[in-house]
């Protein structure tokens, strides 16, 4: 697994700690299908037919000219889909209940992030194309199939997912005059909604520096991200191996070896 060469002792010491770092990887990468999972919320409860209201929509009165006015278009975009190129220090995560205090620098270059590792152990790059994460250590690069949870919420508005975004407000917060937005992410997929509201900075192009989780009860997590910077990043921090060793999957199918050729099973 890890590389240990010359003294024994000494090669010993280095695997025991090589181990326990490839250990804390493998661990941070299991949780992060259950951190995905943390996004999402019960259904929205739907109406029954019998019950919908009847009313017909008012009818909209012609202008002068005889034409009849369009309403406004409401912002469909994900606002995080806008910020392709950026630093920042992010404190706090979706595993987090409350104010996080957790701090980790992130990267976004194109559709790839970067997040260190917390304690210096290392960093994770994730792809939000294909939600692919690369772990990097010490030792070998390791790989999953799912996004690093440090990449919350910038993942979340998948292909085919609706966004709702309804402006609730404006504040002043750490010294940025910043638009406040409710944002929900449906997802017709799975039938879930990620409920969020974002403080967008003005003066950082509306790049949102606190994010808060909306969930039922007291469960709310608040990531906030200081230190912003837009613009390109240096491409050669999102450089990772194309083959690396596969993280363990959580409840993965077993299997059995079969017995060799020519030797009969042993019966029991």
């Amino acid at each position: 697994m890890w590389v240990a060469s010359s003294n024994v002792v000494s090669v010993n010491l280095v695997s025991v700690g090589e181990n326990e770092m490839v250990r804390l990887i493998r661990v941070i990468l299991l949780i992060c299908s259950l951190a995905v999972r943390m996004h999402a919320q019960a259904p929205a409860e739907q109406v029954p037919a019998e019950q919908a209201p009847k009313e017909q929509a008012p009818k909209k009165e012609a202008d002068s000219a005889g034409n009849i006015p369009t309403p406004p278009t409401a912002k469909t975009q994900y606002p995080l889909d806008s910020f392709t190129d950026f630093s920042a220090l992010m404190v706090g995560s979706i595993t987090e209940m409350g104010e996080g205090t957790a701090e980790a620098h992130i990267y976004r270059s194109g559709k790839l992030m970067r997040v260190a590792a917390s304690e210096g152990y290392g960093y994770f790059i994730t792809d939000l194309s294909t939600l692919e994460t690369y772990a990097f250590s010490s030792g070998p690069c390791m790989h999953d199939n799912h996004p690093y949870f440090g990449v919350s919420p910038f993942a979340a508005a998948r292909p085919g997912s609706t966004v709702d975004r309804v402006a609730v407000g404006k504040e002043t917060l750490d010294g940025h005059s910043s638009q406040i937005e409710d944002i929900t992410v449906s997802s017709p997929k799975t039938g879930s909604h990620l409920k969020m509201r974002f403080w967008e900075a003005e003066d950082l192009q509306g790049f949102p520096i606190k994010i808060e989780f909306l969930r039922p009860g007291a469960r709310s997590s608040i990531i906030r991200y200081r230190n912003v910077v837009l613009g390109p990043q240096d491409r050669t921090l999102f450089i990772h191996p194309k083959s690396c060793q596969s993280a363990p999957q959580r409840g993965g199918p077993k299997t059995h070896k079969a017995p060799a050729a020519g030797k009969k099973p042993r019966e029991q």
